[in-house]
């Protein structure tokens, strides 16, 4: 009887494991297919990333050559904004994808370069508040819009002196 009851609690124990595992194959699967869907959902983020950064690299890079034709950049601010604009791309990925700081992304793109770091940051103080108070967030939202006002037209952000609407009435002063 006793060997009845052991029996028993044996195979109640054996389907109680088998259970268990099926349940754990189960949930294993699901895991897998939440992954795999993940996966592509980010290798497709990543890529729109990838192409919406090259956009914008290239139009900044526009609009910073219009500016130094039209003599509104130094020769030595177009070297060092050309340098940031032309890893702009460089920089956005080590920020998304690899989790960095613009900083380190700044820092691994300086690897081989004439430029340092201490140069980029002189470059961004000499900058309006536009420029350098998103740079200094650190962040891809703060790089992004630094490097827009870094290349807006000088001509329209510059204030224009006060002017009187009737040139009359400054002669009859």
């Amino acid at each position: 009887m006793i060997e009845f009851g052991v029996i028993g609690v044996l195979v109640l124990i054996l389907v109680f494991v088998m259970t268990r595992n099926q349940s754990t194959q189960s949930e294993l699967k699901q895991t897998k297919l939440a992954h795999k869907t993940l996966q592509s959902q980010n290798k497709y983020s990543l890529g729109i990333l990838m192409t919406m950064s090259s956009v914008l690299q290239n139009s900044f890079q526009i609009k910073l050559s219009a500016l130094k034709s039209h003599g509104l950049v130094s020769h030595q601010d177009y070297d060092m904004a050309n340098f940031v604009l032309e890893n702009f791309q460089f920089v956005i990925v080590q920020c998304c994808q690899h989790n960095e700081t613009v900083e380190v992304g700044i820092r691994k793109a300086l690897k081989g370069q004439s430029f340092t770091i201490e140069e980029v940051s002189q470059f961004i103080a000499r900058q309006p508040s536009e420029v350098r108070i998103p740079w200094c967030k650190n962040t891809v939202e703060g790089f992004v819009a630094a490097c827009r006002n870094l290349v807006a037209d000088k001509g329209k952000s510059a204030p224009k002196p006060a002017e009187s609407s009737d040139p009359a009435e400054e002669n009859n002063s």
